[in-house]
Formats: C-alpha cells, sequence, structure tokens
C-alpha cells in the first residue's frame, strides 16, 4: 500500500513539473511584452508650477460611497460646484492638487514656486444649482477629495527631431521641481524649468542641461538635451530627450537660440 502511494505521489509531481515547464516560456513570452506609451497623455499628467497659490471654486466632494476618498477611472465623484460656478453637462477639466514640496528650487528672483500635479480629468454628467457629478475619464493617479478643478484642453506635442540651436549660457536658468516630490529625472522625464514666454521661451524649442563644477565662469558640465513641451509665463513643462548623468533638481538649462 505504502510503495503505491510512492508511485503515485512519484507520478503527481512529474506531472507537475512537466506542466510548470510547458507553461514558463508562455509566462516569459507575455511579460516581454512592450508597454505601449501615449506620449500625449503622459504631458498631459505632467508636473505644473505656478508663483501664486491657486483659488479653486470647485473641488471633489467626494463619491457615492459615504466614506471614499480616493477615485479612478470610471468612478464618480460629486464636485463642490454647479451651474452657479459656471458647470455644464459634457464639460471636462482637468482635476489637480497643491503638492508640499520642500525640495522645489527658487527661481531666478527668489520666488518660491508651487508644485502642481495632475491628478488626471474628469467629464460633467449631471448638474445641480450648487453641486454637479462628473465621472472620472482618464486618471494620472488617484484623485483625492479636496481636488480642485482647472479648464481641460489636450495638450499638443511638439514636432520631433533632433535638438537645434546653441546653448544661451548668459542667462541660464534652472531645473526647479519633478512630479510629486522627484528630486530627479532622466531621458522621458517630464520636469519643470523656471523659463517661460516672459523669457523668450516657446513649445518645440530646445535647452542644453548642464552642471557648473566650479561656480559661475567654471567649467561645464554638458548634462544632456531637453524639450520644451508646453509654456506658461514664468515657468514651462519640458522632456529630457537624453542626458548622461541623473538630472537634478536645481540643474542649469541654457536655452538653445
Amino acid at each position: 500500500m505504502r510503495r503505491k502511494f510512492r508511485s503515485s505521489a512519484a507520478l503527481f509531481f512529474a506531472s507537475a513539473a512537466i506542466l510548470a515547464a510547458a507553461a514558463a516560456p508562455a509566462t516569459a513570452q507575455s511579460s516581454s511584452s512592450p508597454v505601449k506609451r501615449d506620449p500625449t497623455l503622459e504631458i498631459a499628467c505632467g508636473a505644473q508650477s505656478t508663483l501664486q497659490r491657486p483659488t479653486p471654486t470647485v473641488r471633489i466632494l467626494g463619491g457615492q460611497e459615504r466614506g471614499k476618498t480616493l477615485f479612478t477611472a470610471g468612478e464618480a465623484v460629486i464636485l463642490t460646484g454647479g451651474t452657479a460656478q459656471g458647470l455644464k453637462a459634457g464639460q471636462e477639466y482637468f482635476v489637480r492638487r497643491l503638492v508640499a514640496d520642500r525640495f522645489v528650487a527658487p527661481i531666478s528672483d527668489n520666488q518660491q514656486p508651487l508644485s502642481i500635479h495632475t491628478a488626471g480629468w474628469i467629464k460633467i454628467v449631471d448638474v445641480q444649482q450648487t453641486s454637479a457629478i462628473a465621472t472620472v475619464t482618464h486618471a494620472c493617479d488617484g484623485m483625492m477629495e479636496g481636488d480642485y478643478l482647472e479648464p481641460f484642453a489636450m495638450p499638443t506635442l511638439p514636432a520631433a527631431g533632433p535638438p537645434t540651436g546653441e546653448p544661451d549660457y548668459a542667462s541660464a536658468g534652472r531645473v526647479i521641481l519633478a512630479d510629486e516630490r522627484r528630486q530627479m529625472g532622466g531621458p522621458g522625464s517630464l520636469m519643470v524649468v523656471d523659463r517661460g514666454t516672459d523669457h523668450g521661451l516657446r513649445a518645440g524649442q530646445w535647452m542644453t542641461i548642464y552642471r557648473e563644477t566650479r561656480g559661475p565662469g567654471g567649467p561645464i558640465f554638458r548634462i544632456g538635451d531637453a524639450q520644451v513641451i508646453t509654456v506658461g509665463s514664468e515657468t514651462s513643462l519640458v522632456k529630457v530627450t537624453a542626458a548622461n548623468d541623473a538630472v537634478y533638481v536645481g540643474d542649469r538649462i541654457a536655452i538653445n537660440r
């Protein structure tokens, strides 16, 4: 009887080993499938920066379930504003929050910029005078109770191509922040710089990222290149396209002219 049990057990484990071996290539093949990325969505989810604290009129109040404070794509959220605040069914809005980020670098005139995180965007589905319901159409990550609304507009990607122009080191700026308290980036990273339309910057323009090795006027360590994606008056979102070292908050940037 014991011998029969041992034979059955050996047969069972041998069969399990064969099945595992057969399944392994399929698992390896599926895990190596490339992840599809949408550059437009990534840019729309990119960090923002402002010098003035936002004064939003409409925020996320909560959801359908009492006590639920975190929301993702497909879920409904209740808003603190309605027709009295200009909301209409069918409208889309960015959902953003102010991030307490102590790593943000001051801009050139020593003003302290604020870090704004984009949680995603929503679409209004029902509106009353002082409240509304919206559906989360895209989540960059979880939306939270208290996040605020801003007008929605999908960004336009600048034309692709190699870097052009020569860096203007005489009027250099800095990398001031990355999203959600990140202090460093690399190729593909979206970061914010302290240059905008007030400095003659435009979308699609190129920048040189560098580091001063012995203070102003000393040798320059060139780190890589970045392209301007969206432009504000004082700050802009850029995408690091190439780098031979990590790009840190505080590194210098020179606009290519």
